[in-house]
């Protein structure tokens, strides 16, 4: 009788002794069940992002259980080049759900209530899952700065794109009557048709984070 061979999964090892070939079967089984379910066994973990939500509880952004993406957006009531690209997001959301890619927006500004961020999303007929972030701790972990800016990123917290939505501004008051390049689109359609996370960036144009007054 053998007194002991190794069983391996993703590059561990354990001795089999004396086990039939069911009994090994089902360790090994047992083994991956485990390490599938292990805290830091995953090569491609999910990111941790966190933000507050309307009702001032804490809430994780993510990209939905069988999400191809997860887009962030910085939005500010009363910046004027935020409120100008809005109908843009709202398209861009409709298009790119159904593909998995959820759209998250975050209000930075401290002095802009969980009732003003209500009614600004009533006034603009806007759907997706609003948060605040008023201590910035979700803008530091991006290195988010102004509104608006797009943060888009895998599940794992690869960048697939961070900036502006499009390039219709050059710097506030400076502008063009419509956009000609959509950088988010552009960035999203490409990793959804198969392109790796390049983490284009191009600079963010708007209005910057308000402090606490």
């Amino acid at each position: 009788m053998p007194t002991g061979t190794r069983l391996t999964y993703r590059g561990r090892s354990i001795t089999r002794c004396c086990l039939s070939n069911r009994a090994a079967g089902s360790l090994g089984l047992l083994l991956a069940l485990v390490l599938s379910f292990c805290p830091g066994c995953s090569s491609r973990p999910s990111a941790a992002y966190q933000a507050m939500d309307l009702d001032g509880k804490p809430a994780v952004l993510d990209a939905g259980p069988n999400g191809a993406a997860l887009v962030i957006v910085f939005l500010g009531v009363e910046c004027p080049i935020a409120n100008r690209c809005l109908p843009e997001l709202v398209a861009l959301e409709k298009e790119l759900a159904p593909q998995g890619v959820r759209f998250h927006h975050v209000y930075p500004n401290p002095d802009e209530t969980a009732e003003v961020v209500r009614r600004h999303r009533r006034e603009y007929q806007l759907s997706s899952t609003a948060y605040r972030d008023p201590e910035w701790r979700l803008a530091r972990q991006l290195h988010a700065s102004r509104t608006p800016e797009a943060v888009a990123l895998t599940p794992d917290g690869r960048r697939i794109y961070q900036g502006r939505i499009n390039d219709q501004f050059a710097a506030l008051g400076v502008g063009k009557p419509e956009p000609t390049r959509h950088d988010l689109a552009l960035a999203l359609r490409d990793f959804l048709k198969g392109a790796p996370p390049s983490g284009i960036s191009q600079p963010a144009v708007g209005c910057s984070f308000r402090p606490a007054p």
